[in-house]
């Protein structure tokens, strides 16, 4: 039993280190966008500043599901996993799907009425996240945001100027950021490969904190 319960204590120690890395860089994005939207009020950074506040929610959730199943190992008590499971998926689902959705909105927020958009976008979080919870599989919403995400990224680039700018050099990025961390969120093995998707992932938290400082300036 001790190889287990160091295996997970390993990945323990893994995950912890970057998600609270994670939530560092989510939420140093979220403060340093604030100055700037109350500034101009424009809502396309409200947009954008509330996506990280959500993503970075949604990172500190996983890390509270890390530390109770790592309890779960040391301690060895049961969790009754009908219940444990769909209760974890609900808010994770929930802020992570409204997290890509608000990144979205602050791409689309002058052609669509806002009231219709949020409205809209989370009945879609909502619905996404139940259809988790209904099959019992963290996959299936992985599998739907990675659509959604993909959509959304080859819509962008068709109703956008083909200019390459720095403001699509940035959405670019947080949209790589996303998708590679969706990656993770779906193999918890902490295989070589996805240590190095988690080490990309923060370098590439760091590359957005760095333009998004030198925009505000």
């Amino acid at each position: 039993m001790a190889i287990p319960i160091f295996s997970e204590q390993l990945n323990f120690v893994v995950e912890t280190a970057f998600t609270i890395l994670a939530v560092i860089f989510c939420f140093l994005i979220y403060i340093k966008t604030k100055e700037s939207y109350e500034l101009t009020k424009y809502e396309g950074i409200k947009y954008f500043r509330d996506a990280f506040l959500f993503f970075g929610l949604s990172y500190l959730l996983r890390f509270i599901f890390s530390l109770i199943f790592l309890s779960r190992i040391a301690f060895d008590f049961i969790l009754p996993r009908k219940i444990f499971i769909p209760l974890f998926i609900l808010p994770l689902g929930y802020f992570s799907t409204i997290s890509i959705l608000y990144l979205v909105f602050s791409l689309i927020w002058k052609k669509v009425n806002n009231k219709i958009l949020l409205i809209g976008g989370h009945s879609i979080a909502i619905l996404l996240t139940l259809i988790s919870v209904i099959t019992r599989s963290h996959l299936m919403l992985i599998y739907l945001q990675s659509f959604l995400l993909t959509v959304t990224i080859v819509w962008s680039f068709l109703i956008h100027s083909k200019k390459l700018s720095q403001t699509k050099i940035l959405y670019i990025l947080v949209f790589v950021l996303w998708l590679i961390n969706l990656i993770i969120l779906g193999n918890r093995h902490h295989s070589l490969f996805e240590i190095l998707a988690m080490i990309i992932s923060i370098a590439v938290f760091i590359k957005i904190y760095s333009k998004v400082s030198k925009r505000i300036k």
